[in-house]
């Protein structure tokens, strides 16, 4: 069987640069967020990376990250977060 390393989450990024990954989270910083891990899939299909995260789910992988490795926003678009509280 093929193992594969971990290596940071940062450069699986910019490796696979528009498209959406699936990594098995190795190890985690002094917060906890994740710092690297293992490339399980990545595609530029959304649906596809739904279901690869649902195999691999059920295959038993315990944590796992899902993101998508470029711009969240349009060039030349603005976002406005906004919260509201109320009793």
């Amino acid at each position: 069987m093929n193992q594969q390393k971990a290596e940071p989450i940062e450069q699986i990024r910019k490796r696979f640069s528009n498209e959406w990954l699936l990594i098995k989270v190795t190890k985690h910083d002094k917060k906890g967020l994740p710092l690297e891990g293992i490339l399980l899939f990545h595609s530029p299909d959304k649906k596809a990376l739904n279901e690869a995260a649902i195999d691999a789910f059920e295959r038993g992988e315990k944590e796992l990250l899902t993101c998508f490795a470029g711009p969240l926003v349009p060039e030349g678009w603005e976002v406005v977060l906004c919260a509201f509280y109320t009793l």
